[in-house]
């Protein structure tokens, strides 16, 4: 990217402190024709604003700077009533010889946080820019030049974090061992031998080793022996099991090798460590009912309902032992995650999860025949909030689970995979562009609002809802059924049908919705429901295949 062929012209700028918990903004409501090329850049100083463009949240962090389109709306709000923001409005133009030609907005992923280090932001800004001008006289020229430079200056770190996060993507995808490490993440219960992990690299063994420790700073063997020790402890920590059945269960086939190993790396036996950690230290934790519920820290029996939690905990190494998954386990992506869970049905039955001796239940709803207090009985239950969104809920789960570190991992990963999509699909649409989607079951017919495929669309990759489809997502409508006449009420510039996958070629020539594609201009993609979940692994992988979806022709 390069922004030295562009003109960035200022038009305003104004910092302010949130002195309320929500502030609305809306500045572009009375745009002109013949201001497309206006864009405003906020800037986040402090933590706790969530910033709404049409809609979407948008959790911002400090130093977060974010791009939004002249046809976009936002508002703001904050928990931190000393949250502070700065914001520019400006104009961009393509300076061709003589001529400025406005266009739309810098070359920058617009809709999408820049997470910037707040240091680089105040080093940029200076201590005048954080001064809020709401009351005060028109800035001077001056003013106006030197803040003109420093929201290049801005702009050009944004730039700059894009190319980083490109290189990172590049170097990912060529870093083999890297790959063969999350390999032994993940499988350390496996019998893997170092022959078996170069030959995934396509090395030869001294090589991979080699290259592993300058990686790892261990060698293969010795890195395996810690994965598998470090999950001993945690089963040691809250099982009953015998040695034996918990040096199989981490991939050692002899007791007492498994018990040497974790005597040299704990300084103690495993029965041992399993005595100073038997008394279970308990954590209090509010649910979405405001109940105060005592959690046990280190826990690792865990059951839950399923859709909102599973994918969660299972992104988080922390599997459940049992689950609700009769509806998901042939309709999700990870299905084959699933063979271990004990399945309870379609919805968590008390009298089955009893079975299973819990520690923690955690579900996302409550079942009109589950009874709270028979539940709590069994074990600690948490009942999660079913507004939180993807992250909300991600970073949530983890905290209770004591896994947040892994969490934010996987969200700078997301962000970055991200970022790489939106430049691999610059061709293939347009950030604003309106959109819709519809599922098409038997003979029903839906249309999604903030959920699902819709969830990743609307958050990820920059999309608005059509106008209709947003009056569902105001509404908290997560989707409704429609009948085939209303079918043109909620389209966008571009429409996403789901159907199962032995269905797709049929849904594709039904009248109403090749009228639907007619409509759009060709602009109508046929996904499999498989991608209609908005837990983290089908998120994650949904943007690998978002690229063939776009280019996916029914005939």
């Amino acid at each position: 990217m390069n922004l030295a062929p562009l003109y960035i012209r200022l038009q305003h700028y104004d910092t302010f402190q949130f002195d309320q918990i929500i502030l609305a903004n809306g500045h572009n409501e009375g745009m002109n024709d013949n201001e497309t090329n206006l864009c405003t850049l906020l800037i986040a100083l402090s933590h706790g604003i969530r910033l709404y463009v049409d809609n979407i949240a948008i959790d911002l962090r400090q130093g977060s700077c974010i791009l939004v389109l002249p046809v976009q709306r936002y508002t703001m709000e904050s928990s931190n009533k000393e949250a502070q923001l700065v914001r520019f409005t400006f104009e961009t133009f393509k300076v061709e010889g003589m001529t400025l030609n406005p266009v739309a907005h810098p070359p920058l992923l617009c809709g999408s946080p820049y997470n910037l280090l707040i240091s680089q932001v105040n080093r940029v800004l200076g201590k005048e820019a954080r001064i809020s001008n709401q009351c005060c006289s028109s800035p001077s020229t001056s003013e106006m030049a030197m803040m003109q430079g420093r929201l290049q200056l801005i702009l050009g770190l944004m730039v700059q974090f894009d190319e980083q996060v490109s290189q990172s993507q590049n170097n990912e995808k060529i870093n083999l061992v890297q790959q063969t490490v999350h390999y032994m993440e993940q499988h350390y219960d496996e019998d893997l031998t170092v022959e078996k992990l170069a030959s995934m690299a396509g090395m030869v063994r001294w090589q991979y080793s080699q290259k592993f420790k300058i990686m790892t700073g261990k060698k293969p063997n010795e890195y395996l022996v810690q994965l598998r020790i470090n999950h001993a402890k945690g089963l040691l920590r809250n099982s009953t099991e015998t040695l034996g059945k918990i040096s199989r269960q981490i991939g050692f086939k002899d007791e007492y090798y498994f018990s040497r190993c974790f005597h040299k790396l704990t300084g103690h036996t495993p029965r041992e460590y399993s005595n100073i950690h038997l008394r279970t230290r308990q954590r209090t934790v509010i649910d979405s009912f405001g109940r105060k519920i005592h959690v046990p820290k280190d826990t690792t029996r865990i059951v839950t309902d399923g859709k909102f939690t599973l994918g969660e905990l299972l992104v988080l190494a922390m599997p459940p032992i049992g689950a609700a998954i009769s509806i998901m386990k042939d309709n999700v992506i990870y299905h084959n995650k699933l063979r271990n869970i004990h399945n309870l049905g379609y919805w968590a039955d008390p009298d089955k999860i009893a079975q299973l001796q819990p520690e923690l239940l955690l579900l996302s709803y409550v079942h009109p025949e589950q009874d709270l207090q028979k539940l709590d009985t069994i074990a600690p239950t948490v009942i999660l909030n079913s507004k939180f969104r993807l992250f909300e809920r991600l970073r949530y789960i983890a905290k209770l689970v004591e896994r947040s570190n892994a969490a934010e991992k996987w969200i700078t990963r997301y962000e970055d995979k991200v970022r790489w999509l939106r430049r691999q699909l610059a061709d293939a649409y347009v950030a604003g562009e309106t959109a819709a989607v519809y599922l098409k079951f038997g003979t029903k017919l839906y249309i999604m609002g903030q959920s699902g495929l819709a969830a990743t669309l609307y958050e990820s990759l920059a999309f608005r809802p059509s106008a209709n489809v947003m009056h569902l997502i105001e509404q908290g409508q997560a989707w409704i059924e429609i009948q085939q006449h209303q079918i043109n009420h909620y389209a966008g510039d571009r429409n996403f049908v789901l159907a199962p996958r032995q269905e797709l070629q049929t849904v594709a020539h039904c009248s109403h919705i090749a009228a639907l594609a007619d409509l759009s201009n060709g602009n109508t993609h046929f996904v499999d429901t498989t991608w209609n979940y908005d837990d983290p692994i089908t998120r994650g992988r949904l943007l690998e295949v978002l690229p063939y979806i776009f280019n996916k022709k029914i005939k």
